[in-house]
Parts: structure tokens; C-alpha cells; sequence
């Protein structure tokens, strides 16, 4: 199963924010040809002040905040040599526990 996931561009959620008071969800999402549910997790993520509403600069500035951050370094590094040992014990059939 392949996807592929675009990220909401500034247009969309202009786009979201305009239309978000007078059209449903899904009329959003099937206006940016998006599923409804894309349009739901970001009004819920990037709403920050429900009297307000959404606000489009906002949620963009905090989508960048989130999209980069760290990703966890593996317990294993493959020059090590304890990868080593494990590819061959795997390679043996012998259980991970």
C-alpha cells in the first residue's frame, strides 16, 4: 500500500480559513479535493483560540515547528559490532527474546 502524502499548502489552508465559516468540512475537503478528515485534524491541531477560529499563518508556523523534529536514532548502528553479532545470530534462526 503506497501513498503519497502532500503536506497542505499555504493556498489550502487560506483556503480552509475563508471557507471555514460558511461551508462544512467536507465541503472544504471536497473544494481542495483533500479527504475530510485531513481538513478535520487540521482545524483540531491548529486551532489555537476556538473564538478566534483558525488562522492560516498561524498553523502554518506551527506545522513547521512540528514537521521538524528529530527522529530517534536506531538502538543499533550498523557499523557496530553488535549488529554484527545479531544479523548472524539472525540469519541462524535464533529468537530476538
Amino acid at each position: 500500500m503506497t501513498h503519497c502524502y502532500r503536506h497542505l499548502s499555504a493556498e489550502d489552508r487560506a483556503a480552509i480559513m475563508m471557507m471555514r465559516a460558511t461551508h462544512s468540512i467536507r465541503a472544504i475537503a471536497t473544494h481542495l479535493g483533500r479527504a475530510p478528515s485531513t481538513v478535520s485534524r487540521e482545524l483540531a491541531r491548529h486551532t489555537v483560540d476556538p473564538i478566534k477560529g483558525y488562522d492560516a499563518s498561524l498553523a502554518a508556523y506551527r506545522a513547521n515547528l512540528t514537521q521538524h523534529r528529530p527522529r530517534q536514532r536506531p538502538k543499533l548502528q550498523p557499523d557496530g559490532e553488535l549488529f554484527e553479532v545479531v544479523v548472524y545470530l539472525l540469519r541462524k534462526y535464533w529468537s530476538p527474546e
